[in-house]
């Protein structure tokens, strides 16, 4: 079945073109205000207030940088390289203003080595409206999971290995060669011209786009309210799930996953952390009832190990023991001292490791098996997986639920 997508960001008409224009001609401290007011926060994982990076940025003075991140690496999301695609304008509209606000004269978005169309539609979109006052580059950098978090980008376009800088200092103080940097994921910057022109209006109807992907008859890129229940996404876009809902992963592998009988939870990242889980980049997996949560498990930390970047041992090592005692548990060669071993390493990398990548590993995994308990009894009883047909490795690079979102991009 071809999949449906949804994508209206609601920019067009002469009423917001307008706006927009005018606000060419509105100081940068306004430019601010007015973001701040909006409440719009970050799209590229961490839903943070972009007001306060251009806040913290300007204020640092020198001179500035803007990059525009559109390195998208989570695993089953397409809805950055989906924007860039189809709303190419719209991301650079929103550096056009960002780079306004902060002062800056220079900006770059930078993609991962793949993405070769949506650059393509940038420079396109660059050339036919140029972004007056700033210098923008298109940049390309490699294809590792890890290239995308903003201080790896930062060493990415310094010309040096995609591993991220310790923090403090933040990149709004000293990023890119020491200069006062603003990172904006471009989901992010494609909503701040709206955000701007009605700051109250944004606040009061802010809608975000999801990767919709998984064990869902309809997998694509679609809009909705911040707030929609989870289980209203998986019917009215996502058609269902053929054999019911399992556990839906709200953030992919960045959070833990919830349970069926917690999709009443809304799509909004408050809502989500104080069930334990996370909104991170929207890429909303959906596994279903026949599946098994330890094989599930057992992929999201491989994932994890694939993935470190080998720069620190707690994550390198952390990650490869996590993997190892999944894979026991599922196939049922763990022993309940294994578990009570992969605990301690989860609370050590939650502590010491040196970017997010580790805390997300320990978070995810330790959260799953937390919600699974029976499942985890189930294996360590019978020695194997109760389960028959419920393998599942939707986090593998070549996963048939990895391929199927994948080839909705083909369908522009």
């Amino acid at each position: 079945m071809r999949a449906k997508h949804h994508y209206n960001c609601g920019f067009g008409g002469g009423v917001l073109i307008t706006t927009i224009e005018a606000a060419e001609d509105v100081e940068g401290a306004e430019l601010v205000r007015r973001l701040l007011a909006s409440g719009l926060r970050g799209r590229g994982g961490g839903w943070f207030p972009a007001g306060r990076k251009w806040q913290a940025v300007r204020a640092e003075g020198g001179e500035p940088l803007v990059i525009g991140n559109g390195a998208e690496g989570e695993p089953g999301s397409i809805k950055d390289r989906w924007l860039m695609l189809t709303r190419p304008h719209e991301v650079l509209r929103g550096l056009r203003l960002a780079s306004r606000a902060v002062g800056a004269r220079e900006a770059v978005v930078y993609l991962k080595g793949s993405f070769a169309g949506p650059a393509a539609a940038l420079e396109r979109a660059a050339a036919e409206a140029p972004v007056e006052g700033v210098a923008v580059t298109i940049r390309r950098g490699e294809d590792s999971y890890i290239a995308g978090e903003e201080t790896a980008v930062l060493e990415v376009l310094e010309g040096r290995r995609a591993w991220p800088r310790p923090k403090p200092p933040l990149p709004a103080a000293v990023g890119f060669r020491g200069r006062p940097t603003l990172v904006q994921n471009v989901e992010t910057l494609s909503r701040v011209p709206s955000a701007i022109a009605d700051p109250e209006g944004f606040r009061a109807s802010e809608h975000t786009l999801v990767s919709l992907w998984g064990h869902v008859r309809r997998p694509g890129v679609y809009e909705v309210p911040l707030g929609v229940p989870l289980g209203h996404l998986v019917q009215e876009q996502g058609a269902g799930a053929p054999d019911g809902v399992g556990m839906i992963f709200p953030a992919g592998p960045s959070a833990a996953p919830l349970t069926a009988a917690q999709l009443d939870t809304p799509l909004h990242p408050d809502a989500l952390q104080a069930v334990g889980s996370a909104l991170g980049t929207a890429a909303v997996l959906v596994i279903g009832v026949s599946a098994c949560p330890l094989a599930v498990g057992a992929s999201l930390a491989t994932f994890f190990e694939r993935e470190s970047c080998g720069q620190c041992p707690p994550c390198t090592v952390g990650t490869a023991r996590l993997a190892q005692a999944l894979r026991a548990v599922e196939a049922g060669a763990a022993r309940p001292a294994d578990l009570d071993a992969l605990a301690e390493t989860a609370g050590f990398m939650s502590i010491h490791g040196y970017c997010a990548h580790s805390r997300t590993a320990a978070s995810s995994v330790t959260g799953l098996l937390a919600r699974f308990r029976e499942d985890v009894a189930a294996h360590l009883a019978a020695r194997a997986c109760p389960r028959a047909a419920g393998k599942a490795d939707p986090f593998a690079s070549d996963s048939p639920e990895r391929r199927a979102i994948e080839a909705t991009l083909k369908t522009l």
